[in-house]
């Protein structure tokens, strides 16, 4: 709605060749309050009036001797080019009231003036021209707003592919030489070299430890641009469960081992089948048997439950760790989610684990889920189809 107030500020113009007429409106309209009003008497100046002063009203008189209204409103719709000419005709002629709408009138008001018409067709009018200004300006506003929002994401999107493209490169340049300082450190630290001298031990075994994180960290950085960029491959086929899940186990015993964490297998369904990427598989059972690992308490068991819910295979990794606080539920699966930055950078890991093994199990048609009881127990689990 707009405000009366705002109604009695708008600018109006009277245009009619009879004196007496304009005074009749002007002391009518004065008397209801309105304040900016302007007459005229001659019709060839009204378009340029209007062109200076955009008013939201002309009362325009149709019968004028040079130049009629129905030429004057010709001329306004050069100047109001979006078809809305804001006018109200007037005229003693009941035929021309239609002719006046035809060409664009909003309106007209009849002579002899009733005064009660006249001012309840103003009101209106003006009313309706001033939402409908309002309403080209929100329009406006919402379309610099889009146009800015636009601008934005573009740069956004730009700013993101750079990153993307950055890290992409920079981890590539840095997995090769890595790897190489892994492999070197791992042969002096297992005497390949001789015997080192005891103060250099622990200190070829942080730097072995730091160059592994390291990796690790590039290799997830890869892989969730691989994700993100949709370039990630899946070579789905049907595999037996169980000697991939044994093979995981096997292969993350020593791990846990550093943590005196013993993983075991508390059921499973020897004849199950899974349509899975195999590798892509194991890459998710080994960060779900870490975490699980080095988040639990020295001396404490691993549970891997194999069960089947709803026609779907669940696998299922239990720990009895610290488990996850309830401000971080939500997030756990985002990237760089981590329960405890601290604790993360002590046990190791990237903040990526979890992001990523939730791409791959969804790629390939499952689902991963979570409950987490702080300090009892935290189960992690993967669903997937038979």
């Amino acid at each position: 709605m707009i405000a009366a107030a705002e109604i009695l500020k708008a600018k109006v113009l009277i245009v009619d060749d009879q004196q007496a007429n304009v005074q009749l409106l002007e002391k009518m309209l004065r008397g209801a309050g309105y304040v900016s009003i302007s007459s005229s008497m001659n019709p060839f100046e009204v378009c340029g009036l209007h062109l200076n002063n955009h008013y939201e009203l002309i009362l325009l008189d149709l019968q004028m001797p040079g130049m009629d209204g129905f030429q004057v409103m010709e001329g306004l719709k050069e100047i109001e080019q979006d078809g809305y000419l804001p006018v109200i005709v007037i005229t003693a002629q009941p035929a021309y009231k239609l002719r006046a709408l035809e060409v664009g009138a909003i309106d007209f008001v009849s002579k002899p003036f009733d005064v009660l018409e006249v001012k309840t067709r103003i009101h209106n009018m003006l009313e309706v021209r001033l939402l409908y200004r309002e309403r080209k300006r929100q329009d406006q506003l919402l379309q610099e707003k889009n146009i800015e929002l636009e601008r934005i994401r573009s740069v956004a999107e730009k700013a993101n592919l750079a990153k993307s493209d950055f890290l992409s490169t920079v981890s590539h340049e840095l997995r090769t030489p890595l790897t190489s300082i892994r492999g070197a450190l791992a042969l002096i630290a297992g005497g390949a070299v001789g015997e080192l001298p005891e103060a250099a031990k622990p200190l070829i075994e942080i730097a072995h430890k730091n160059s592994e994180r390291l990796i690790l960290l590039v290799n997830d950085i890869l892989d969730m641009e691989k994700i993100e960029a949709g370039k990630m491959e899946f070579n789905v086929s049907p595999f037996k469960l169980m000697p991939l899940l044994q093979q995981a186990l096997d292969g993350n015993r020593a791990y846990a081992d550093l943590y005196k964490v013993n993983y075991e297998l508390e059921s499973e369904i020897p004849e199950a089948m899974v349509s899975v990427d195999g590798n892509r598989l194991m890459q998710v059972f080994a960060n779900l048997l870490s975490n699980a690992a080095k988040y639990s308490p020295a001396g404490g068991k691993v549970l891997i439950a194999v069960e089947r819910i709803n026609g779907r295979i669940r696998v299922a990794v239990k720990d009895s760790g610290a488990g996850i606080p309830d401000e971080l539920k939500d997030h756990i699966f985002q990237k760089f989610a981590q329960a405890d930055s601290s604790t993360t950078r002590n046990k190791g890991g990237t903040g990526l684990g979890l992001s990523i093994a939730k791409a791959i199990i969804e790629r390939m048609g499952g689902s991963i889920g979570f409950d987490s009881q702080p300090n009892v127990q935290t189960v992690f689990y993967v669903e997937l189809p038979e």
